[in-house]
């Protein structure tokens, strides 16, 4: 029960610190004056959190769960605190960098020592309760950070992972997993370096680093050939950093590509609404933070729904209603007139979200064994967040003024054309999910005749 505790917490901690900072960051730009960094904060965080995930998971494969899961929080603890001391945007940008590496070890790991502790009629429902941490964090993060920036100030949005993730040291630190099964010879870190590199060079080339950077096709055609030799090195490697033939397999592709629409959705959400709510209509930052907590309303109630009925009904007719429902809720956030209804839309949102992770999540875990989970959980949550990293990135380059404080007007324009991108990327799930839905009714169907 105490690991099991400091696990939640773990996950809790990394989830709410990518929802804590949305409703500070208008502050903080103008603080330090460096609001055209502002799609870096995010994308920084997530080009970092994204693309260690899968050197992560592999290290846990190798060492074992709990020394990796220690590692991952010394890192992401220290670069919280740095955090707090930013006294530029650049600084901010930086340690974010560093604090999303921290951040890259923590949800995969957990999950995948969730996955070791119990068997699959056990871990769907505990699954459930894991994954409305995002919920539980999508409703405290912003609120949390919107206290923070009223009152003792922005900086304890950050210095508040201190005592929290000492918190996670002490409850996890009686638990013993499985013994190591190698060395370092088995670590892919060539794999890892072009990976990094290659999207953090497209990240810049599609201008992230500002929405008036515009798109430098020469740095993307960089990104473009090491993201190549990336493919061509894993592919000749012994034990990769990203297993490329999993993504040939018949259930972990599509539950792959379903988590990768749904994520770009998510982080399109949780990045942009919040400054629409409070530098185009002009609202507070408590309404700033109310705008995308109610993600949490749906998300763990989902979540917990999925996982009781994953066992009886399987993954895609849950990963199915989700996708619809995400779809629902991009349409409302579109056409909103109001605050209100953009309130409302986000609770849809954490319910497509909560609807489709339990049941995408025990899908690519149950199809492989221990000694490949820990990189299979992972690339699971790299196909997520490396949807938001590249979206927000994208995105970002929609958003017309460098200046956002300059023009509402403009940038209401340019956000709308943002909110109008989103009900397309749910459709990708949808498509995806009503295609596997086919294909295992199908199989059902075809059972009874086999021999």
């Amino acid at each position: 029960m105490r690991i099991t505790a400091g696990l939640m917490l773990a996950m809790l901690v990394a989830a709410m610190d990518a929802t804590i900072v949305a409703t500070g960051l208008p502050t903080i730009g103008k603080e330090l004056n460096g609001i055209s960094l502002y799609p870096w904060v995010f994308a920084g965080y997530l080009l970092t959190s994204t693309t260690t995930v899968p050197l992560w998971g592999r290290l846990a494969d190798i060492y074992g769960r709990k020394n990796v899961l220690m590692a991952g929080l010394v890192v992401f603890v220290g670069a919280s605190a740095l955090c707090g001391t930013s006294a530029s945007m650049q600084m901010l940008v930086v340690f974010r960098l560093v604090q999303g590496v921290g951040a890259g070890c923590l949800q995969p790991v957990v999950i995948t020592t969730v996955g070791d502790l119990f068997p699959i009629e056990q871990r769907a429902r505990v699954q459930g309760l894991f994954s409305a941490m995002w919920g539980i964090a999508a409703l405290t993060g912003p609120l949390i950070g919107a206290v923070f920036v009223s009152t003792i100030g922005w900086r304890w949005i950050f210095e508040v992972n201190v005592p929290l993730g000492f918190a996670v040291a002490v409850l996890i630190w009686s638990f013993h997993d499985r013994p190591a099964e190698g060395g370092a010879r088995d670590i892919d870190w060539l794999g890892a370096v072009l990976l990094t590199a290659g999207i953090a060079l497209a990240l810049v080339g599609l201008g992230a680093g500002g929405a008036a950077a515009g798109i430098d096709w020469r740095l993307l055609a960089v990104a473009l050939g090491l993201l190549a030799w990336f493919v061509y090195v894993e592919r000749g490697a012994a034990r990769p950093t990203v297993p490329l033939r999993l993504l040939r397999h018949p259930l972990i592709g599509p539950a792959l590509l379903a988590a990768l629409a749904a994520g770009t959705l998510q982080w399109a959400a949780t990045s942009y609404i919040p400054l629409y709510t409070q530098d185009v209509l002009g609202l507070s930052a408590y309404w700033a933070g109310a705008s995308v907590a109610p993600m949490s309303l749906g998300w763990p109630v989902a979540s917990v729904i999925a996982g009781r009925l994953l066992m009886r009904l399987g993954p895609w007719p849950l990963a199915f209603a989700g996708s619809v429902a995400l779809v629902s809720g991009a349409l409302l956030i579109a056409t909103a007139p109001s605050v209100q209804v953009i309130v409302a839309a986000s609770a849809v949102l954490g319910f497509g979200m909560g609807m489709m992770q339990t049941p995408l999540l025990v899908t690519v875990q149950s199809s492989v064994g221990w000694a490949e989970r820990g990189a299979t959980t992972a690339l699971n949550q790299f196909a997520r967040t490396i949807g938001g990293s590249v979206g927000v990135s994208l995105l970002g380059l929609l958003l017309v003024s460098p200046d956002h404080s300059s023009s509402g007007a403009t940038l209401g324009q340019g956000l709308h054309a943002v909110f109008w991108t989103m009900p397309a990327m749910a459709a990708a799930s949808v498509l995806v999910c009503l295609a596997m839905l086919a294909i295992s009714s199908r199989r059902r169907q075809a059972a009874p005749t086999m021999p």
